[in-house]
């Protein structure tokens, strides 16, 4: 049993340890004194010895003699990943503290912070003699953003790219400027909702093909694309929302072949295709097929606040996009492109260390959906992205859901991800967040899946 000592020392400990994980202390942060830590936390210097020492035992803060104690800078106090819900609980959700995983967003890394500094303190002061709508050289960013997508596999030239405010706001722009005239449209079924809702409010009228692991059938598409005229077909190759799939070769290779013969624009929206969590990295549409519009952001590879996406097309359309971007107010402010533009040399160490992040948090996702005996639960692991696609039948999505948001865990039923809205098996999971939050989701399930339908 613990002395009364011991016990302070550890909710101490716990004290702190809160404070480092909502970020009061941040990677890198000198802590107060030990005096000032003991005056402030009403303990004795002895207690905040012992806690310290705890906190060192499990890696979450070194000291360095004579300099003080600083919170360690692990990958897990770097980045977060999970975003916290923006906002209070609703009337009728269960309690204070709601998990809010509708959205699979993410928070930025903590060493973004550092990046934004040096761009305000070296580089805002230019940016503000301009309009703040242009940047002060976005020449400079296209230029950076083209050498990245090279060095990632995709060969770009700096002619080839709009700068967008987002991966949406490029499709918008190309089915303003590029698509063919016409009301058709195929994407993938289940989508990602944003681009469903892009596509409907310029009144496209949507085909889907069924998209996944199991999916992604050329002769399909065939017949889809060859069923009216020509139209926009719309696709993520990568790290699929919501389903996590990655696209075979061989399935790329018919889609440039197949859209050719019919007449069809392909849009490919990359945004998830650096988060690559297993297999081997196919190669870009837009590599096989110089026609395809590539579109993407910084949204998941960092963070949603930085407002930079872009667009990759040839470069004759690219002017055209250039000019539709001036006009709409689509481009990103001037302090995102200064501040992408510093973080581009050390973006891929950012992505590398999230998807060892997401990677760790989806096995641990995966081991608890498998200990999960009451239901025979089925899914595809995922590939890539953020999200896993779990199948549920018998059970209705919306009923889980329903009863998931009593136990103050929110998800979003299989329906908002389908073309016609009648999808009722699925539900997706994000795995931003990390394992201590997965168990609370895999806890709400268990409790669900083994209580039977409600």
């Amino acid at each position: 049993m613990p002395t009364p000592g011991t016990s302070m020392a550890l909710e101490v400990a716990a004290t702190l340890r809160g404070r480092i994980a909502h970020g009061e202390f941040r990677p890198g942060m000198r802590l107060p004194s030990e005096r000032a830590l003991a005056a402030r936390l009403n303990v004795s210097r002895v207690t905040v010895v012992r806690a310290l020492t705890r906190l060192r035992l499990e890696g979450l803060v070194v000291t360095r003699h004579g300099s003080g104690t600083f919170v360690a800078a692990t990958d897990r106090l770097l980045d977060t990943i999970a975003s916290r819900p923006a906002r209070s609980p609703q009337p009728g959700e269960a309690g204070a503290d709601v998990l809010d995983l509708r959205s699979a967003t993410t928070a930025g890394p903590a060493d973004l912070a550092q990046v934004i500094q040096a761009a305000c303190h070296d580089d805002l002061p230019a940016a503000l003699l301009g309009d703040g709508a242009t940047g002060a050289s976005p020449d400079t960013l296209t230029e950076l953003l083209a050498q990245h997508l090279t060095r990632s596999g995709l060969a770009t030239r700096p002619g080839q790219l709009t700068l967008t405010s987002g991966a949406t706001t490029g499709l918008s722009l190309v089915l303003d400027v590029a698509g063919p005239p016409g009301g058709l449209a195929v994407t993938e079924t289940p989508s990602y909702p944003g681009a469903l809702r892009i596509l409907a409010q310029r009144k496209r009228r949507l085909r889907g093909w069924r998209a996944g692991a199991a999916d992604w059938d050329p002769g399909d598409l065939a017949r889809l694309l060859h069923a009216g005229s020509p139209g926009v077909l719309y696709v993520q190759p990568d790290g699929h929302n919501p389903t996590g799939a990655t696209m075979p070769p061989s399935t790329r290779e018919a889609i440039g072949r197949i859209a050719a013969t019919a007449g069809w624009l392909v849009v490919a929206d990359e945004t998830m295709r650096p988060l690559r969590l297993a297999g081997d990295t196919a190669a870009s549409l837009a590599a096989a097929d110089h026609r395809v519009i590539v579109v993407s952001s910084l949204s998941k590879t960092v963070w949603g606040g930085l407002h930079v996406g872009w667009i990759r097309a040839p470069a004759g359309v690219t002017r055209q996009l250039r000019s539709a971007a001036v006009a709409t107010g689509a481009g990103p402010g001037a302090l995102d492109q200064i501040t992408t533009a510093r973080l581009l040399p050390s973006l891929d160490s950012v992505i590398q260390r999230r998807t060892r992040l997401l990677t760790e948090n989806l096995r641990h996702l995966e081991h608890r959906l498998r200990g999960i005996g009451q239901a025979k639960l089925r899914w595809h692991s995922p590939a890539g992205g953020v999200t896993l696609w779990l199948d549920l039948h018998p059970r209705s999505s919306h009923e889980v859901v329903r009863a998931c948001a009593r136990l103050g865990v929110l998800l979003e039923p299989a329906s908002t991800y389908a073309v016609d809205g009648r999808d009722d098996r699925h539900l997706r999971i994000p795995f931003t967040v990390p394992p201590s939050t997965v168990d609370r989701v895999a806890d709400a399930l268990t409790r669900v899946l083994g209580s039977g339908p409600t």
